[in-house]
């Protein structure tokens, strides 16, 4: 029983501050993850490591190589240091296992399905310089920026020289992430995740697969009730996205006109017009 109390802190530990969690996610989320696999992952040398982040297929593989880091090398400076090292290097692999992890870049181009709530991470993970930076910053607790899959090779240089001084001793100036004023979930409110979570409505089998086993397995349903009050409304991830939606765009509730593909084609007319204004909400600039 200890062992396993143990195990549930260090890894609500290791997310308490570098990740943002929307609505609800637990490491019972994780799939392909067992406690054996916590245990071996902290045996794990520095090279090894260093091995896993560059070749992680699923999501469980690069959470652990996070906890383990976190755990057994927050002070080995030449470990991080060869973490720094990779950040420029943009190697892409498809993580596999990625239930409500949420990763918006990832969302848009499909490789993630967007289950309306979980972990939100602003690296992308399914390349090896993300995989690296997420590290970094896990151990360290410093942001010096984060790596997507639009970050050019000079950003990455750059991210790369200001960690290898950090970890060197020299003073660096940390990032300071955009702030949206009067924001009711902070979480959704970058320009990226709007996109992604209007991109999430569209039609997908693998979302509706997804709505099908919560119905079966939680209530017994074969589709989603009509009745408006029914909790398993909820297992359709639709159903948070057009909640959110409404809230980033000042709506007090969901206009049902709005369907996804009002919401898309919206997106395409306006989306270098949109301005954050102080009352908590985007509005389309004239």
């Amino acid at each position: 029983m200890k062992k396993t109390a143990l195990f549930v802190v260090l890894l609500c530990f290791q997310f308490s501050f570098s990740q943002k969690l929307l609505v609800s996610w637990s490491q019972q989320n994780i799939e392909n993850y067992t406690e054996d696999m916590y245990n071996e992952a902290q045996k794990l040398s520095p090279e090894q490591l260093l091995e896993k982040n560059k070749n992680a297929a699923y999501w469980s593989e690069v959470f652990l190589t996070m906890n383990a880091s976190v755990n057994n090398y927050e002070n080995d400076k030449e470990y991080l240091k060869n973490l720094a090292r990779q950040i420029t290097d943009t190697k892409e692999t498809k993580i596999k296992g990625t239930s409500r992890l949420i990763i918006w870049d990832r969302i848009v181009s499909g490789d993630i399905i967007f289950e309306g709530k979980g972990l939100v991470v602003e690296n992308d993970l399914f390349l090896i310089n993300g995989r690296a930076n997420q590290v970094l910053q896990s151990v360290t607790r410093k942001n010096f920026g984060f790596v997507t899959s639009s970050s050019t090779k000079k950003e990455l240089e750059s991210l790369r020289e200001k960690w290898l001084d950090y970890l060197n001793g020299k003073p660096v100036e940390e990032f300071k992430p955009a702030e949206f004023k009067n924001a009711k979930i902070a979480e959704i409110s970058g320009l990226n995740a709007v996109h992604a979570l209007i991109i999430s409505l569209q039609d997908n089998s693998v979302k509706e697969q997804i709505t099908k086993k919560c119905l079966k397995q939680i209530y017994n349903l074969d589709e989603l009730p009509t009745s408006k009050e029914s909790p398993a409304k909820f297992c359709s991830p639709d159903t948070y996205t057009y909640a959110y939606l409404a809230m980033l765009f000042g709506d007090k509730t969901r206009d049902e006109t709005k369907t996804a593909k009002w919401w898309l084609n919206f997106w395409n007319e306006n989306q270098k017009k949109l301005s954050w204004n102080n009352e908590g909400f985007y509005e389309v600039k004239k």
